[in-house]
């Protein structure tokens, strides 16, 4: 546009800024009396508020209800307990805000009441579907953010009578800059508490969120002095499900305050972090003066602000705080304080701080007496610092010279350490950028771009680009894998991850920097069920991370919780020692003052998964069902977290009531299909324990569906889950041999024996199980087709598979053994060989205590009667047979199991340790790791 549109452009913005918060009725009047007879003003003001009111794509939305006064009323949404309005806390552009209360657990000994913040939409004057696309987005946002200085969301959703609301954190608190006056809190104290500020502000940008309206009045301090952000209204959101939140800033303007809006926004340029970079330098500037830069009387016109904040001419605090003559705590604001604002608030976002942690760490740098990186100092002001750090040795004069020279040896290191960190800061920063701006429309010629579309992108950039230096690329590689791992897309995060580990090798990298690629990693072989390969590095990088200096308490924790889950998928035998452990890690959270919830609730689903190891179903339920109910109060009800926490519960569910584990998987089938999609590891993972479930109960057709569906869907991340692909595979020829379809059990199981003994040889107890069930499988097909040499060899393959541990690991598929090795050698007409084989069966059901229902029972009954009757050839030991094999046909672990039958679970046990590992590919779009 030439300069007179552009003028006018700027000009008009404010007008229309301030007519936005107007009702309908006095818009009009108010802009004809701003533009004072300019025609081409008021045309564009016209224009600008006919385009913020547009309200393209509306059909989708829910109603939208005005929120009326309602202190003292009950409300209540589908699923979540009643809310009782106590007060009204306040009103903004957005909504209107109550104190509310709720009763947990009412009637029980464990009953709490706890206090939220109700936020109801209303409309207040505003038109169109703009305030409740808002009002959803920030729902959205919220729940992907768990920080200790965001205010978490509890509840969402539409009440009754049609209104939309948000349970929110009651945050009793005042705004920061108040706080600090009433407290007279010193200029170094509030540093520290706006860097606390910054931290919340960074993660949210690292989870692909930008504020967009950081003041101080969504900065509340409570009385234990912590700070907690608020009020995500108008942030901006990449959404992984399938769309992509837009840069709406023309749309958005009119929510944005102006006296903290950056530039660019003004300007409705597409946003990155830099205009929360902005925002905070305003908020910044106010602690450090008391004043802000631009603006600072509330009756500032918007015109006027918009200009100021346009031609981007400021005093540093320092000056305007004399110029001011207000009373101030401290005799002036340090240089060093004053670039670190200025820079902050350059007008040009690519001039600003690359990212929120480099405005931090120029704070930090600041609060430890050393060189800031926005100050252009010369050599005596390093001297300086270096002499304020060592005040006492450097007081005598012989010291100085030698002190001279070594800080000109130490400056040279220090620098081509901070050149290595800045780099590393920029790339990062750039990279987070670009994330942004190539996800918006405008980008994207108006189509949707998913953030894994976004991903893949910059994972392809950066394994090919071999320009950046090895320590950033490892920084951008990490940034990439982790953001795979929390879409559950553990399969596109390990390349970028594993060129991250061999960069690593090229430059000496700190055990930070190691266990945290090594922790990423181990997770990502966790979403794909690899836990051969997850296990190694889950175990090294807690070592490297131990090592780590400084205190690394969470990432330890969670790198510890991701291996026990990992080693209870993988075998058994640790599950005693596992729950004892997890007892631990529970117990050390308890111990906190603010424990993480998120990781208080991943322990307690690997103690429901280890207490069902070891058989203590009540146990596990109980705990499984704990985890969930919490999980319900943590997360909004569509949140994809509670279909891993529901998957728990229904796994531990399988022995005790199958029919109610088998709603429970619908359940979360449904949900994850909805939330995620039919596609990956998760929903592979849901299907095939689904279908063991209604294998279980006898439903052979639906186990049949479930498990074809499963192995389909397998076959996209195989190579990286060959054990889950082998096991889900065996458990498919299972349910054809229950279907007397013994030739496609062997069809389906036949082509897959040479990778099952590759995979057993290597030594993973997984592995080892699949190939010993296989095989079994497959002499029982041999046996159903009369094969007897076939089966013998099968069967003694998988005996000596199983080896002295089979009777302990896997009761159901050694006395199936057993059985089997008898029948084949009675097709044989070895009628010795198979009493032998008989009287190791009945030994082993009599030392495993197997119930006169079980299937190890049945089948000796069933062999007992058939060297009978071919000893004597008499109706009775015919009948006998056909009775025991009828018996045996109706109850197995495996196989159909009614309800009337009682499941012996010391001799078949249905949580075999794979039972438990498809929760890693369903927690990996749910759990926030």
């Amino acid at each position: 546009m030439n300069e007179e549109r552009r003028l006018r452009y700027l000009r008009a913005k404010p007008i229309a800024l301030a007519a936005l918060d107007l009702a309908e009725a006095e818009r009009e009047p108010y802009v004809v009396a701003c533009c004072r007879g300019d025609e081409d003003m008021r045309d564009e003001v016209r224009w600008m508020l006919e385009a913020a009111e547009a309200t393209v794509g509306c059909a989708s939305l829910p109603r939208l209800a005005a929120a009326t006064d309602v202190v003292g009323s009950l409300i209540s949404a589908a699923g979540s307990s009643g809310y009782h309005i106590l007060r009204r806390l306040g009103e903004g552009g957005g909504g209107v805000v109550y104190l509310a209360e709720r009763t947990l657990g009412e009637g029980t000994p464990d009953e709490l009441r706890q206090r939220v913040a109700i936020k109801f939409l209303h409309t207040g004057g505003i038109s169109g579907c703009e305030p409740l696309r808002r009002f959803t987005e920030e729902r959205r946002i919220l729940a992907t953010l768990n920080h200790p200085n965001i205010a978490h969301l509890i509840d969402g959703g539409t009440t009754s009578d049609g209104r939309s609301f948000l349970a929110l954190e009651y945050v009793q608190g005042e705004r920061i800059d108040r706080w600090c006056e009433r407290h007279e809190l010193p200029l170094r104290e509030r540093m520290a508490l706006f860097l606390k500020v910054c931290a919340a502000v960074h993660y949210a940008h690292q989870h692909l969120v930008i504020h967009r309206d950081l003041k101080p009045g969504n900065i509340l301090v409570t009385d234990e002095g912590e700070p907690k952000l608020l009020d995500f209204g108008i942030a901006r959101l990449l959404d992984h499900v399938g769309g992509v939140a837009a840069t709406q800033t023309q749309t958005d303007m009119r929510s944005l305050t102006l006296a903290y809006a950056s530039p660019e926004q003004l300007h409705g340029r597409p946003l990155g972090t830099g205009a929360d970079v902005w925002s905070l330098g305003v908020v910044l500037y106010q602690l450090v003066c008391g004043l802000r830069p631009f603006g600072d009387r509330d009756e500032a016109s918007p015109m006027s602000l918009s200009q100021a904040i346009d031609t981007g001419k400021l005093l540093p605090p320092s000056k305007r705080l004399r110029k001011s003559g207000a009373p101030s705590l401290w005799r002036e604001v340090p240089a060093d304080i004053d670039a670190i604002v200025m820079k902050a608030l350059r007008r040009d976002p690519c001039e600003r701080y690359v990212g929120v942690d480099a405005l931090a760490a120029d704070l930090q740098r600041y609060l430890g007496a050393r060189p800031v990186r926005a100050r252009q100092g010369a050599a005596w002001y390093h001297l300086r610092l270096f002499v304020r750090r060592h005040a006492v040795g450097a007081s005598a004069a012989a010291l100085v010279l030698a002190l001279l020279v070594s800080f000109a040896v130490q400056r040279m290191q220090q620098m081509r350490r901070l050149e290595l960190e800045r780099d590393k800061t920029a790339a990062i920063a750039g990279f987070l950028q670009n994330l942004f701006e190539n996800a918006d429309p405008t980008h994207a010629h108006g189509s949707q771009v998913t953030v894994r579309e976004v991903l893949d992108r910059g994972a392809a950039t950066l394994m090919s680009q071999r320009d950046i230096p090895a320590p950033v690329r490892v920084s951008l590689l990490l940034s990439m894998g982790r953001s795979y791992n929390q879409l559950g897309l553990g399969g596109q995060a390990i390349p970028p991850l594993q060129e991250a580990r061999k960069l690593q090798a090229s430059y000496d990298a700190g055990a930070l920097e190691r266990g945290q690629v090594l922790a990423a990693l181990g997770r990502a072989y966790s979403t794909v069920i690899n836990l051969s390969a997850a296990i190694p590095l889950d175990q090294e990088a807690m070592k490297l991370l131990a090592q780590a200096p400084g205190d690394h308490a969470d990432e330890i924790l969670r790198v510890r919780i991701n291996l026990l889950y990992n080693e209870l998928g993988g075998s058994n035998e640790k599950a005693e020692s596992i729950v004892s452990e997890t007892r631990q890690v529970l117990a050390q959270l308890d111990a906190r003052r603010q424990p993480d919830r998120e990781l208080h609730l991943q322990a307690e689903a690997v103690l429901a998964m280890a207490q069902g190891a070891m058989d203590d179903d009540a146990g596990a339920i109980a705990s499984a069902r704990q985890a969930l109910h919490e999980a319900q109060r943590l997360y909004v009800q569509d949140d994809p977290a509670l279909v891993y926490y529901r998957f728990v519960l229904a796994l531990v569910s399988m022995r005790r009531d199958p029919a109610g584990s088998v709603q429970l998987f619908r359940r979360a089938i449904a949900d994850y299909d909805r939330q995620v999609g039919a596609v990956g590891p998760g929903m592979s993972g849901l299907l095939t324990y689904f279908g063991v479930a209604l294998h279980q109960l006898g439903s052979l057709p639906d186990a049949r569906d479930a498990l074809e569906r499963s192995a389909k869907l397998v076959q996209s991340f195989a190579h990286e889950s060959p054990d889950f692909q082998l096991y889900t595979l065996t458990g498919l020829a299972r349910v054809y041999m229950d279907m007397g379809r013994s030739a496609d059990a062997a069809a389906l199981l036949q082509p897959q024996l040479a990778q099952l003994e590759r995979r057993a040889h290597d030594g993973s107890p997984w592995a080892q199980e699949n190939r010993a069930n296989a095989l079994v499988v497959l002499g029982e097909a041999a046996l159903a087709q009369g094969d007897a040499a076939s089966a013998t060899r099968n069967f003694s393959a998988a005996l000596a598979q199983m080896g002295t541990s089979g009777p302990r690991e896997l009761p159901d598929a050694w006395g199936r053994t057993l059985a089997g090795l008898g029948e084949a050698a009675l097709l044989d007409g070895h009628r010795g060989q198979a009493a032998q084989w008989l009287a190791q069966l009945t030994d082993f059901n009599r030392a495993s205590k197997a119930a006169p229902a079980s299937r190890g029972v049945a089948d000796a009954a069933r062999l007992d009667a058939r060297l009978r009757q071919a000893r004597s050839g008499t109706g009775r030991a015919a009948t006998v047979a056909g009775q025991a094999s009828a018996a045996s046909s109706r109850e197995s672990c495996s196989g159909p199991a009614p309800a009337a039958a009682a499941v012996d679970s010391s001799s078949t046990p249905c949580h075999d340790a794979p039972l438990m590992v498809a929760e890693q590919a369903i927690a990996g779009t749910g759990a926030k790791h």
